[in-house]
């Protein structure tokens, strides 16, 4: 019997290691420096969904545009199919395949719509409707007389959750967001749907640097977000076997960082090389330090004392 995950509909955090590439040092800036510089971005305007639900359960949705149209969306053994019709008119127009595939469906269709531009976004998996992740996440986005769609299966762990709507209908944002990024899928009117983009969440400075072990064991260096990139640590020992790689790191709150997907570049694996990832997290109360690594649980510990270095 194939084990329970959490639900098809969770967000959840497990892109770390596949959004991220390369490792190599980079120059670091100081105590509290950084090679990339964040700004908050402007929040862009958006367009509220004037459309509204006229039916809705686990297999199928009914939108009624503001205009009057009406688009059916539901699933079938061959994946979702769409129909439409007009305010005045009772039949409905031939089925159009949105999306072709013999996974079963998740429970329920997200859609809304914008003037003339619906979005929806739908999860299939085998085992979804009992609690696994889906396997194939759609996003898709229809326009003007709604009989072309066009469809974008992401690899993702969860189904788009919101979509934002913007530049009266030209523009469609699909946006996840969890504690350590924001991934987007955007679709532009005329050029479809592009790449993924996923903006990490910066650390804080007072992290950034390099820090060696006060026992001398090894050398620790934590690089700021980057374009594309998350946070990350390169440790590498200092004395006994050679051992350097390193991990993904993310902000658990100001003072604690966690570290995930290490990956050893050379030698082998050591005493805290790398520590296990989840029973141990970084820790720094204040912008010289010091660093210290420590065991987590009910009786927190420190394993190691980093005084920085550079």
């Amino acid at each position: 019997m194939r084990t329970k995950r959490a639900a098809a509909w969770a967000v959840v955090v497990l892109m770390l290691g596949a959004a991220v590439g390369g490792c190599g040092e980079q120059s670091d800036k100081g105590p509290s420096g950084s090679s990339a510089k964040h700004t908050k971005s402007q929040r862009e305007p958006e367009d509220k969904s004037d459309s509204r639900v006229v039916e809705d359960d686990d297999e199928h949705t009914v939108l009624e545009l503001s205009d009057g149209r009406q688009v059916s969306l539901r699933f079938t053994r061959r994946g979702l199919e769409a129909q439409h019709r007009d305010a005045s008119d009772d039949a409905w127009s031939a089925r159009k395949t949105v999306y072709e595939t013999g996974t079963k469906p998740c429970q329920g269709i997200r859609a809304k719509a914008y003037r003339d531009t619906v979005w929806l976004a739908a999860g299939f998996g085998e085992y979804c409707r009992d609690g696994e992740e889906p396997q194939e996440v759609i996003a898709a986005v229809a326009t003007g007389g709604l009989s072309s769609w066009t469809t974008d299966p992401t690899e993702k762990s969860g189904v788009w959750p919101k979509a934002r709507i913007r530049d009266g209908g030209a523009r469609v944002d699909f946006v996840d967001r969890s504690w350590v990024n924001t991934t987007t899928l955007t679709w532009r009117k005329g050029s479809g749907f592009a790449k993924v983009a996923t903006e990490w969440k910066p650390i804080h400075p007072w992290f950034v640097g390099r820090w060696r072990a006060a026992d001398g064991s090894q050398q620790v260096t934590i690089h700021q977000v980057e374009p594309g990139r998350s946070a990350r640590v390169v440790i590498e020992s200092r004395t006994g076997p050679r051992c350097k790689g390193s991990a993904v790191v993310t902000g658990i709150d100001q003072h604690d960082l966690s570290m995930s997907n290490f990956k050893l570049d050379q030698g082998t694996r050591a005493v805290n090389c790398p520590p296990e990832e989840t029973e141990y997290s970084f820790d720094v109360k204040s912008s010289d330090g010091p660093l210290r690594l420590r065991k987590i649980g009910n009786h927190p510990k420190t394993v190691l004392t980093y005084e920085r270095a550079g």
